[in-house]
């Protein structure tokens, strides 16, 4: 029963490697698309197998000719870095190259991907500080990864740049700032994550200096809205800056209303 598991799980491995390849090696974009779709629907069927060995081939095809390719190869990735957090300091280095990739659409799905790569790290590194003082050393690693990739993905939201990137980018800010802010309603039974779980103490993690920095990132995005910076933004990227503000700084009110005083 073990050898059939262990040569169904090779010939797995095998598929696999068949299919990045022949994904690799297509010169026309339709058939390459076609065989990183098959990739996908085999990587999502197949839970007990590792994907490890096939980041060299993945790393290639974000390196691409064509831009479909690198934006499907880079949701690809973000799956897998979701699934498997040990490799997110394989996947993150790529991704923060893919953010000067030279087609929108591609820089926006690496940002999108890394937006639920960060939430989803920082989850699992805070709920790890909960139950343990020692944290886990690739958990650590990874979390590192992904406060790098926030800096980078927060720069764009702050410069000059495509328009739709710079959006993206904004988004991501307003999904940290309300991550970073506290809501006492929030509790480890939520299925909403907050840092507010964080109250009674954390190993790495400050709830005071992640509060902090949702403050200072709320103040960059009004900034946006202050001439002239205004003068360059889109219609659409100064509605959602409005929109925005107005729920971040709802949001932080209500937090400071449910504080206890001093008195």
């Amino acid at each position: 029963m073990v050898g059939a598991i262990m040569a169904s799980s090779a010939y797995s491995r095998g598929k696999l490697q068949g299919l990045a390849r022949s994904a690799k090696s297509a010169t026309d974009l339709p058939p390459k698309l076609h065989r990183l779709r098959n990739l996908r629907r085999n990587l999502q069927g197949e839970a007990t197998v590792f994907p490890a060995e096939l980041l060299p081939l993945l790393f290639d095809l974000l390196s691409d000719q064509f831009g479909a390719a690198r934006k499907f190869v880079a949701e690809i990735l973000g799956e897998i870095g979701l699934n498997d957090v040990e490799l997110l300091p394989e996947i993150v280095p790529l991704f923060i190259k893919s953010l000067q990739d030279d087609t929108p659409a591609v820089v926006r799905q690496v940002i999108a991907s890394g937006s639920a790569l960060f939430r989803s790290t920082l989850h699992k590194f805070a709920l790890q500080g909960l139950h343990s003082s020692e944290l886990d050393e690739l958990l650590q690693s990874s979390w590192s990864c992904m406060l790098k990739f926030k800096d980078e993905i927060c720069s764009l939201a702050f410069k000059q740049g495509n328009s739709g990137v710079k959006l993206c980018a904004m988004k991501f800010v307003e999904a940290l700032i309300l991550l970073y802010t506290p809501d006492p309603s929030v509790s480890l039974e939520s299925q909403d994550f907050n840092i507010s779980i964080l109250r009674g103490g954390h190993p790495v993690l400050n709830i005071g200096d992640l509060s902090i920095e949702a403050s200072q990132k709320l103040a960059l995005l009004l900034d946006q809205l202050r001439h002239p910076a205004a003068k360059s933004l889109t219609s659409s990227t100064i509605i959602f800056l409005i929109n925005s503000s107005y729920i971040n700084l709802w949001s932080q009110a209500s937090v400071e209303v449910s504080m206890p005083s001093a008195a």
